[in-house]
């Protein structure tokens, strides 16, 4: 029997995956899953089910480790970027355990943690990123939009999560208006002035001014294992501003090869979510790089890559088979949890 703890399973799309995972090739598997809050529907779905701390939180660490020894944990998917973070700077912590941290180690995701210092490394790597500058300080807005000299641009904050506190300043447009809940501010050049910048408290900075690409957005799920690639699928979104809206699972080669030389030069061990857009000429530029898998890598499984299973059998050390045939397929993510018959219903 092989245990297997997901962390912050309170989102949307945690049944789904759990079902996928409990569905997949693997039989002789147990699934625990923590959350901040007792208010989550994949707790239904679980085997075990505890509640933690923040990610953040100084117990965290010590909450996973009993709950690790408890269930005797052999795989530890992290959920969120915080706990990704907190797990991967201690992973000292877990050494004495049977227990893998699937994530890698904490000077890499601290890199992906930050859009600046993501998009630095990409640069020193040689993969593609948008052209960028750093505004430091809401004195330097100006100065660095007159000085990036780009009919389009984005600024938004280095330390950012869900496109929160995005402007967008566009050529195309005559009114201002929001996309992705609000989130995202659209500004007519000729309209941008300084009541646009107010919403970048000092808390905000530093800044990262952009060009501004076009959509659709691209996801590319990245599994690998010691630099090595072990599968990269991409996906293009239905809905550029809400990933959970559906996606079109089609192997575009390009996209692939960029996935596979960021496993390579960041020595990537385990599943991550790559989030690009199309510049001008048509090349596919890196926007962010998640620090875990992407809650809506399920789709990726649903359409025939079985991603879930892929990492159980680098745990176990089985062979993982290799998917030449071209997949082409609309996924909705909401439409496929699929009999839970098969499940254990557990009441908390």
């Amino acid at each position: 029997m092989y245990n297997i703890l997901i962390t912050s399973v309170g989102g949307t799309l945690a049944p789904f995956l759990i079902n996928k995972i409990k569905n997949g090739k693997f039989k002789d598997l147990k699934i625990t899953g923590t959350n901040q809050s007792n208010n989550c529907n994949a707790k239904y779905f679980l085997d075990n089910f505890a509640i933690t701390p923040n990610g953040n939180s100084k117990k965290y660490i010590s909450s996973i480790k009993k709950i690790v020894k408890k269930f005797n944990i052999n795989l530890l998917i992290p959920g969120s970027d915080e706990e990704a973070l907190n797990l991967s700077k201690n992973k000292n912590y877990f050494k004495k355990t049977k227990c893998i941290i699937a994530t890698v180690d904490f000077k890499t995701l601290n890199i992906f943690s930050d859009k600046i210092r993501t998009y630095q490394a990409l640069k020193k790597r040689n993969l593609p990123f948008p052209e960028f500058d750093i505004i430091k300080n809401s004195k330097e807005i100006n100065r660095k939009i007159k000085k990036f000299n780009k009919k389009d641009f984005v600024i938004k904050p280095s330390l950012s999560r869900g496109g929160r506190n995005v402007l967008v300043a566009r050529s195309d447009i005559k009114k201002v208006f929001f996309k992705n809940f609000g989130r995202e501010t659209h500004v007519p050049i000729k309209k941008l002035s300084d009541k646009y910048f107010s919403m970048y408290e000092k808390k905000f900075f530093p800044l990262v001014i952009s060009e501004r690409l076009n959509e659709p957005t691209f996801d590319l799920d990245m599994l690998g294992f010691k630099g090595k690639s072990i599968r990269v699928v991409s996906r293009k979104r239905l809905n550029s501003a809400e990933p959970n809206a559906g996606h079109i699972v089609k192997r575009i080669s390009k996209l692939e090869d960029i996935g596979k030389n960021v496993i390579k030069k960041f020595n990537l061990s385990w599943l991550y979510d790559c989030d690009l857009m199309i510049d001008k000429k048509g090349n596919y530029k890196i926007i962010e790089i998640n620090p875990r898998m992407s809650g809506s890598s399920v789709v990726s499984v649903e359409a025939g890559y079985p991603l879930f299973d892929d990492m159980i059998s680098i745990l176990r050390k089985k062979k993982i088979k290799k998917i030449n045939k071209p997949i082409n397929k609309i996924i909705f993510p909401y439409t496929f949890l699929g009999s839970i018959k098969k499940l254990k219903w557990k009441k908390f």
